[in-house]
């Protein structure tokens, strides 16, 4: 390899650091996102004042192994599963995966964002 190649390939490497974060980087904050969901949603129930919104989630809520299943095991899984077969694959982001992430990542820190809202309802005023 050369120098012009040399160069070619840092270049390469520059540019998709300076395009924003990784597909991996984006997947693993979705994960951490989805358990921050979880554990403020049970310290809010078990508070007493405030009740599971999710009706899939609320008969499931009771039962810590079954919800430590559906919430940190099952997306671990897939997150995992998703990051080999990326990896695998070979292939660049695509316009859709790279929505889609956006669009949970947005979704999951909204929903985090009420559960900050309720905590200061909770602190404050309760």
């Amino acid at each position: 390899m050369d120098y012009a190649d040399e160069n070619k390939v840092y270049s390469d490497k520059t540019e998709n650091k300076a395009k924003g974060f990784s597909f991996y980087q984006k997947i693993f904050f979705l994960y951490f996102l989805n358990l921050v969901d979880w554990f403020c949603t049970e310290a809010l129930i078990a508070s007493g004042k405030f009740f599971e919104a999710n009706p899939i989630m609320q008969p499931v809520i009771e039962n810590f192994w079954l919800t430590f299943m559906l919430k940190g095991l099952l997306p671990l899984a897939l997150v995992a599963g998703c990051c080999v077969i990326y990896k695998l694959l070979g292939v660049e982001e695509g316009f859709l995966s790279r929505l889609l992430l956006n669009i949970g990542i947005c979704a999951y820190a909204l929903v985090n964002l009420w559960h900050i809202f309720n905590f200061v309802l909770l602190f404050f005023f309760f």
